[in-house]
């Protein structure tokens, strides 16, 4: 169903740190001329990404942004212009409870993501802050979704769907490796693109990129799906699509998974690859 957009016959997904950004955290200008020239005449392009609505607006900024963006890994799949929710993928009571088992534990105060009402809102307790967290929220000074709280219990009732845990390997590999064995809850555990700090992104098992971009396969009514990535946490997303692309500063099992390799991120290898391929996807 298309829920009022054009029937598509190709869909593209990018990821977008590590792929279609460079390390400077934009789209360079070539792919950026490239892409809004495309996407004006009639490619369907977007991207999926484990940012939020404002960090990717703000790294791809002056992208043609008509269709809806996968966010948070894959938990939500949003409308940019209206901030409308499309779909996303809530942590039920017994899911909480348990994590917070496990935060008290081993005593990490994540960053809460969650909704209450239609608000997005990203909570922490003051004063708990790690290194990373503080350099995360000073990058993000002025994000209306910025809620500093007193307690943990001041969150109780938002609807929660994602906890981003940041500090040193050593400080969250017993919380990993826990996470990693539960039934029904998963973490994406990575050093940080641009940083030295290991990121704990933990959500449903439900959650992913793959399934994501299936919903946005269905609600474009999109016949066929084509993707782009390079990091471990894009390998649900390769799993979904009916053709794959890697670049070459991919991980290594994500090539192996991969359609075929392309040109390395820094060299705009996603945008040289459509347009040796552009006819096809238009």
């Amino acid at each position: 169903m298309s829920d009022g957009y054009k029937i598509l016959k190709t869909l593209l997904i990018s990821d977008l740190d590590g792929t279609l950004l460079t390390s400077r955290e934009c789209i360079s200008p070539y792919s950026m001329e490239h892409l809004n020239t495309w996407i004006d005449g009639g490619l369907s392009f977007t991207y999926a990404t484990a940012r939020s609505l404002n960090s990717a607006a703000k790294a791809c900024w002056g992208l043609r942004q008509n269709l809806p963006v996968i966010l948070y890994n894959g938990a939500i799949v949003m409308q940019p212009q209206t901030r409308t929710m499309l779909y996303h993928n809530p942590f039920n009571e017994g899911q909480l409870w348990f994590l917070k088992g496990l935060f008290d534990k081993y005593d990490i105060w994540p960053l809460v993501y969650s909704f209450c009402g239609a608000k997005e809102r990203v909570s922490w307790v003051v004063g708990k802050e790690t290194e990373g967290v503080r350099r995360y929220l000073e990058r993000r000074k002025g994000d209306v979704r910025l809620n500093p709280v007193a307690q943990r219990r001041d969150i109780l009732g938002d609807d929660i769907f994602y906890f981003n845990c940041i500090g040193s390997k050593e400080q969250l590999e017993g919380l990993r490796a826990e996470v990693e064995h539960s039934f029904d809850i998963k973490c994406i555990y990575a050093r940080e693109t641009y940083q030295s700090d290991y990121w704990c992104e933990i959500m449903p098992r439900s959650t992913s990129k793959g399934e994501a971009a299936r919903q946005l396969k269905g609600i474009l009514g999109a016949e066929k799906l084509v993707v782009f990535g390079d990091g471990v946490n894009d390998i649900d997303l390769f799993g979904a699509a009916d053709e794959s692309y890697a670049v070459k500063n991919a991980d290594e099992k994500l090539k192996e998974m991969a359609t075929a390799v392309i040109g390395y991120s820094e060299e705009d290898g996603v945008v040289k690859y459509i347009a040796e391929n552009l006819k096809k996807y238009l």
